[in-house]
């Protein structure tokens, strides 16, 4: 039986994509949501501002609303091991509040932080399998963009304080192959 081909993250299940896969350091777990109002924050950020690297995906304005897990999972973890993880907490409603931004010499992170029941100790559950972090502490939150460093804050000024009430659709492993496996919730 042939499988389909795969586009967008939403389109697949527990299945590979056909088309040539990026190869990445680690494995990312993440909870991945719908929301709109992702294209209206783009559309306020100005292009010159946004920060890319030629040939690497993982820069530029967020396309798959998410908060990430963790990062940092060794290509030896077992897939079905971090989705069984992650399917024993519950993930209900989440806020995104806090409009920030991280800082660093080469871009702004600019994020919403994320509150949820569970984010915490699923993460502590996965930091017991192997994996490589720079960051001790967990923090939950849900990226933007990433933008040429010293202008995030000016967004920050500009976008209204504002809440926003999210519900996880579904749990992703984005393995270090490219592999991508995706239980909906």
């Amino acid at each position: 039986m042939n499988k389909p081909e795969i586009v967008k993250y939403e389109d697949f299940s527990l299945e590979e994509k056909k088309e040539e896969k990026q190869k990445f350091d680690y494995g990312c777990a993440m909870l991945h949501f719908d929301f709109p109002k992702m294209t209206e924050l783009h559309e306020l950020i100005d292009q010159d501002d946004v920060y890319t690297e030629e040939g690497d995906r993982s820069f530029g304005l967020e396309t798959d609303p998410h908060v990430t897990l963790l990062y940092g999972l060794h290509d030896d973890v077992d897939g079905e091991k971090v989705g069984e993880i992650c399917r024993s907490h519950k993930f209900e409603n989440m806020l995104l509040e806090n409009l920030s931004c991280f800082e660093n010499e080469k871009f702004d992170v600019l994020k919403f932080d994320v509150k949820g029941d569970s984010l915490h100790a699923c993460n502590k559950m996965l930091a017991e399998l192997p994996h490589t972090t720079d960051f001790p502490n967990y923090h939950p939150h849900a990226t933007i963009g990433y933008l040429k460093p010293g202008t995030a804050k000016g967004y920050i000024e500009k976008i209204k304080k504002e809440s926003h009430d999210i519900t996880p659709k579904a749990i992703v492993y984005s393995m270090p192959s490219g592999k991508k496996l995706k239980w909906d919730i």
